[in-house]
């Protein structure tokens, strides 16, 4: 008996393989072909559901980005007795902490030489992910934790700088040149009322940078 066709395992085989060979080749030498042969399947098959490449690393992204934000919602869950600036400050620990919520950016850096790709994701910033940032820092302001009058503006600066201008991948630098924007930041964001890059915080990501460099 033929087996029956499941499009949705095929559509998840595709994005697994995709974004394996993306982190170890680089997204520029991946071709639809490769892709196909890697997962076992025809080059129709992806076809069927994915047009281009492009489609593929946007889906890939889509995946991660839903993986992420339940898990911040997840954690948020346990940090319920927690102000606003506690719940950012938990949440940034987490990020660091967690290497399925770093997986986006390997994927991120393989595609981070298109300018295109940079401005969906400075975009995505802005209109998306500085929502779920910014109602926390309502609750800061609320619980007078935390103090500004802008803290959608706020919101959306942060991950732009924090997720585009400290991301090695996007501005060529080095440790010490990253960890003084690390420091900038830092600095920014308590003289504007956000206070959330706590010095325990700064030492978890300034030994991550190191990491990362050292194994580049």
């Amino acid at each position: 008996m033929a087996k029956k066709y499941n499009s949705q395992a095929t559509i998840e085989a595709i994005l697994s393989v995709s974004a394996r060979l993306f982190l170890e080749k680089g997204f520029d030498k991946i071709s639809m072909k490769d892709i196909a042969e890697t997962a076992g399947i025809s080059k129709g098959a992806i076809y069927h559901h994915f047009q281009s490449k492009d489609e593929i690393i946007e889906a890939v992204m889509e995946k991660q980005a839903h993986t992420v934000t339940a898990a911040m919602e997840g954690w948020l869950a346990d940090a319920d007795s927690l102000n606003g600036r506690e719940k950012l400050q938990f949440l940034l620990k987490k990020n660091i902490e967690s290497q399925e919520a770093h997986c986006l950016d390997d994927i991120m850096s393989a595609r981070m030489k298109s300018a295109e790709f940079v401005l969906s994701y400075m975009q995505d910033c802005v209109n998306k992910d500085s929502a779920f940032i910014s109602e926390i820092m309502k609750e800061g302001i609320a619980d007078g934790s935390l103090a500004t009058e802008f803290p959608e503006e706020c919101a959306e600066v942060f991950l732009l700088l924090m997720n585009v201008w400290c991301d090695p991948a996007v501005f060529n630098s080095n440790a010490q040149k990253l960890e003084q924007r690390m420091r900038f930041l830092q600095h920014m964001m308590k003289a504007v009322g956000i206070d959330i890059l706590s010095d325990e915080l700064m030492e978890k990501s300034l030994h991550l940078i190191q990491k990362i460099y050292a194994e580049n």
